[in-house]
């Protein structure tokens, strides 16, 4: 296991830092590691009641195009994963849901990024309206699975996390 020697702060933002770190190797020897550090974060594969999936449709800055994703947010600090998946669900797409179940929980990029994502699935779900931040511009979409599939093919579905929560729910749905 490595040791910290050294974390230097090169970047505070809002949501996430960025450090310089001087760490020991399992051999003895000395280095360094670019870690971008960020709080976590949930996501939600919903199916309705008419059997069709939640997607949300949003412009990403960071990769400059919009997005078809699975409803996703980040953690408060101390905040209950599964709570957070229910709280993105009803914000993002205005759905509360009576059943969640966790499928997994995964770091996004070990190398570099300092973050684990938490996935579920919801269903049994009630319509009681949207509640955006006042940044978030989404649209609500639904798909049959047959549609996601396709999707997924086409390479029309390019987020990794949502990619995973449907692989994951088609599996635990022919179990």
């Amino acid at each position: 296991m490595n040791d910290i020697l050294k974390e230097e702060l090169i970047y505070q933002g809002r949501i996430c830092k960025f450090t310089h770190d001087t760490v020991t190797f399992e051999d003895g020897s000395t280095g360094h590691r670019d870690v971008l550090h960020l709080p976590g974060a949930v996501a939600v594969i919903a199916e309705n009641n008419e059997g069709k999936l939640l997607f949300v449709s949003q412009y990403r800055h960071a990769v400059e195009t919009e997005l078809l994703e699975i409803p996703a947010g980040m953690l408060e600090k101390g905040e209950n994963p599964e709570l957070a998946a229910l709280r993105e669900l009803q914000e993002e797409t205005g759905y509360k849901a009576s059943k969640i179940e966790k499928l997994v929980e995964f770091f996004t990029s070990p190398g570099v990024v300092k973050e684990k994502i938490y996935v579920y699935m919801a269903s049994d779900l009630t319509f009681v309206g949207q509640h955006l931040d006042a940044d978030e511009y989404i649209n609500v979409k639904t798909y049959t699975a047959e549609e996601v599939e396709k999707m997924i093919n086409n390479n029309e579905l390019q987020d990794g996390k949502s990619i995973i929560a449907y692989e994951l729910w088609k599996n635990r749905k022919s179990l």
